[in-house]
Order: C-alpha cells, then sequence, then structure tokens
C-alpha cells in the first residue's frame, strides 16, 4: 500500500480544523395544522466538522476533505453557511486558533 512507510507525523496543516453548530430552515409535516403549531415549528440544528478555509462577517466556510501534498492543496466537500445562521465554532485542537487568527 502506497504511504505505509512514511512516519507517522501530524501534517503541517494551514486550515483550522472546527466542529460548526448552525442552523437551517426546517419544513414542517404536510397536511392542515392549526396555527399554533405552525408557530412552535423550530429550525433544524446542524453540526458540521471540517477545516475552517473562510470566517468573515457573511460566511463561514469549512471542507471536509483535504490534500496537501507538497505544492498541490486542494480541498473537497465544502460547505458556506451564512454566518448568521452560526450558532458556535469549537475549535478541535486548541493551538490552531492561534494559526488561524
Amino acid at each position: 500500500m502506497e504511504g505505509t512507510d512514511r512516519k507517522s507525523e501530524e501534517p503541517a496543516l494551514k486550515y483550522p480544523l472546527v466542529l460548526v453548530t448552525w442552523f437551517d430552515a426546517k419544513d414542517g409535516q404536510t397536511g392542515w395544522h392549526s396555527i399554533e403549531d405552525v408557530k412552535k415549528e423550530k429550525l433544524a440544528t446542524c453540526h458540521s466538522a471540517g477545516w475552517l478555509v473562510h470566517h468573515d462577517e457573511k460566511r463561514v466556510v469549512i471542507m471536509a476533505d483535504y490534500s496537501n501534498e507538497e505544492n498541490d492543496h486542494d480541498g473537497g466537500r465544502h460547505i458556506a453557511i451564512p454566518a448568521g445562521w452560526v450558532k458556535s465554532i469549537v475549535y478541535l485542537k486548541k493551538d490552531y486558533r492561534k494559526v488561524y487568527e
């Protein structure tokens, strides 16, 4: 298997690994419901983990896959979340915050 002879070192990654908790729209059940029940509908609470590649007042962008081979830096399975929908961002390794901020 290729790559098995490499040392088991943690790669030097530019982006911090985070857990983002955010709110999303949620559909109610189909059919007729009282207005009082409709008013009680809650938002969906979502949790996404990945590398934080962008964070500003408009959006938070994370990617689930990160290729960090020499001069080749690529990301995969990314999501852009409106900043106003984000409830929290937890840095999964304390020293990442020092690198990113």
